[in-house]
């Protein structure tokens, strides 16, 4: 006896169905990252743009963050005060090598009710390029500092 080799006609169809499902998401993704009007910021680029602001932002914040972990801040002051000389607010453009940014920082003291702490807040406002023109962001990144004795 004969063995037929080959492929049913239910194989084939179901082939063909998850084929079609495959390149109707690839044309999709196509579509959304070419998308838009000749001449103005695509989808995926206008992600990839929005998300280098945004990690150039926290990056910004941490770093001042990381800086003022190391003022001292003694029990027995009233509140824990950044030197203004380091800690200046920096208006847009004046940050060297980040001209879209801006950073400035908060202290509320005693958060909580708990003595000798303060609550440090980091502000990065940004200017985001957009299609329409430019939109205004910013992030907050918030620590505690304790008072050491």
């Amino acid at each position: 006896m004969r063995t037929q080799r080959g492929f049913t006609l239910v194989e084939v169809l179901i082939a063909l169905a998850i084929l079609t499902i495959a390149v109707l998401g690839v044309a999709a993704t196509t579509a959304l990252q070419g998308g838009g009007i000749a001449g103005s910021i695509s989808f995926g680029q206008a992600a990839v743009t929005r998300g280098y602001y945004l990690s150039t932002a926290t990056m910004l914040a941490q770093d001042w963050l990381e800086q003022l972990k190391r003022v001292t801040y003694k029990v027995g002051d009233a509140v824990f005060v950044p030197p203004p000389d380091k800690f200046a607010d920096q208006s847009l453009g004046t940050i060297p090598g980040y001209p879209n940014f801006s950073r400035q920082v908060t202290v509320m003291a005693g958060t909580g009710g708990m003595a000798n702490t303060s609550q440090v807040t980091v502000t990065v406002a940004f200017t985001l390029p957009t299609a329409q023109g430019a939109n205004q962001e910013s992030i907050n990144i918030k620590t505690l500092v304790a008072a050491r004795p």
